[in-house]
C-alpha cells in the first residue's frame, strides 16, 4: 500500500475529532432516545474505522523504513568496497610505474612467466537451422544440412556445428560472408529447413534463502513490488512477468528455505544485482549471478563433460591417480588431492586435508 499524504492524515484526524465532539454533544443532552443511541453507535464505528486506517498506514510506513535501512546499508557496503578497490588500484599503478625493469630478465624467463593480459574472445558468425517437422532430431537435421552444403566446393570456413533443442543445429562460420553463403544455400534448397538467428540465453541469477512456503507467483509479486517498482518505474507488471522464468531450484528438500535460479532479462538482472539483495516479503535474500562450471568426471578437469572427454583412462576423483575411478579407489583414508593441481606439478597445501596447486 502506498503511503498517504500529510493533508489526508490531517483530514482523518479532523474527522475523528468531529465525531468525538458530536458524541459528547449528544451525551450532554440528557436521556438518550433510540435515534440518539443509533447516532452514537454509528459515530463510534466511524472513529474505529479511521483509527484502523491509521494503523494500516503506520505498518506501511514502518515496512518502507525497514527497506530504506537495508538499501542504505547495501549502498554503504558498496561505497566502502569501491574506496578500497580504488586505493588498491592506485597502489598497483604506482608500483608498476616506479618498478625498474630488470636487465637480467631473459626471454626464457618471460616465456615461463606467461602473459596475464586479457584477451577478448573472437565473436564468430552463427546461424540456427531447424526442421519444419518437429519429430526430426538434431542428428537428422545435421545430416540433411551436410548433404545440401559442401564446404569444399563453396570454400566455406566452418568453425563448428552443435545441437540445440527442437531438432535444430547451430552452425558457426569464420566470417559473415561464409554465413550468408550458407544461409542462401539452405533457403534455396527447399528441404523443409528454416533458417533463424540463434537465440542468446538470458542471464541467470540465483536468489539465496527464499522461504519454501511461498508460491512461485508470490515470489514474483514480491520481487516486482518490493524491488523493481522503484528501480525501473517504467516497467509494467506484465512486462516483468514475461521477462522472468524459473530455471530450477537448489537446496535441501526438507529445509524451510531454498535457492531459486531464475532466467531474467538484462534489465531485471542489472536492477537486482546492483542492490546486492532481493527483498521478498519479510526476508532479505542475497542475489548473485549464476555461473555453472562444467566438470568432467572422467579426467577430473574443467571445461568439458565426460561424454566429450578425450582421455581413454579414468582419473580418480579422490587420489587423482590415473587408471581407476573413485569407486575403485583404495586410498580413501588418505587426504584427497586435486587432479587439476597435480597436473601443474606445483603443489602447496592451503588446508590440512586438501593439497592444491599454486596457480599463476
Amino acid at each position: 500500500m502506498e503511503t498517504i499524504s500529510t493533508p489526508e492524515l490531517q483530514n482523518w484526524m479532523g474527522s475523528i475529532e468531529q465525531s468525538l465532539n458530536e458524541v459528547c454533544s449528544i451525551t450532554t443532552e440528557g436521556k438518550l432516545n433510540s435515534e440518539q443511541k443509533l447516532r452514537v453507535s454509528n459515530l463510534c464505528r466511524k472513529v474505529g474505522h479511521n483509527v484502523a486506517q491509521l494503523a494500516v498506514q503506520y505498518q506501511s510506513l514502518k515496512q518502507k523504513a525497514v527497506q530504506t535501512h537495508y538499501y542504505l546499508q547495501a549502498l554503504n557496503e558498496k561505497q566502502d568496497l569501491t574506496e578500497k578497490l580504488a586505493t588498491e588500484i592506485k597502489t598497483v599503478i604506482k608500483e608498476s610505474c616506479t618498478k625498474p625493469i630488470s636487465e637480467s630478465t631473459s626471454f626464457a624467463d618471460m616465456v615461463k612467466k606467461g602473459s596475464n593480459s586479457f584477451v577478448r574472445p573472437v565473436q564468430h558468425s552463427a546461424v540456427a537451422i531447424y526442421p519444419s517437422d518437429n519429430s526430426k532430431t538434431s542428428d537428422e537435421t545435421r545430416n540433411l544440412v551436410q548433404k545440401i552444403v559442401c564446404p569444399e566446393e563453396m570454400k566455406l570456413k566452418v568453425r563448428g556445428v552443435r545441437k540445440v533443442r527442437n531438432g535444430g543445429v547451430i552452425i558457426s562460420t569464420e566470417t559473415k560472408d561464409d554465413l550468408e553463403k550458407l544461409k542462401q544455400t539452405v533457403q534455396h534448397a527447399n528441404s523443409g529447413l528454416t533458417v533463424d538467428e540463434p537465440q542468446k540465453r538470458k542471464p541467470r541469477i540465483i536468489i539465496i534463502g527464499v522461504p519454501s512456503s511461498m508460491a512461485e507467483s508470490e515470489v514474483y509479486s514480491c520481487i516486482f513490488e518490493q524491488n523493481m517498482v522503484d528501480k525501473v518505474p517504467s516497467m509494467t507488471r506484465d512486462t516483468f512477468l514475461s521477462s522472468i522464468k524459473l530455471s530450477h531450484k537448489s537446496g535441501r528438500r526438507d529445509s524451510d528455505h531454498h535457492n531459486l535460479i531464475l532466467e531474467v532479462s538484462a534489465v531485471i538482472r542489472k536492477a537486482l544485482i546492483t542492490q546486492d539483495r532481493v527483498f521478498i516479503n519479510w526476508t532479505s535474500c542475497p542475489v548473485r549471478d549464476f555461473t555453472l562450471v562444467t566438470r568432467c568426471y572422467n579426467c577430473q578437469q574443467y571445461g568439458h563433460a565426460a561424454k566429450s572427454c578425450k582421455n581413454t583412462a579414468p582419473v580418480c576423483g579422490h587420489c587423482s591417480e590415473e587408471g581407476h575411478s573413485i569407486k575403485e579407489c583404495t586410498k580413501k583414508n588418505d587426504s584427497p588431492k586435486c587432479a587439476t593441481c597435480l597436473r601443474f606439478k606445483n603443489q602447496v597445501t592451503i588446508k590440512p586435508e586438501i593439497s592444491i596447486a599454486r596457480l599463476g
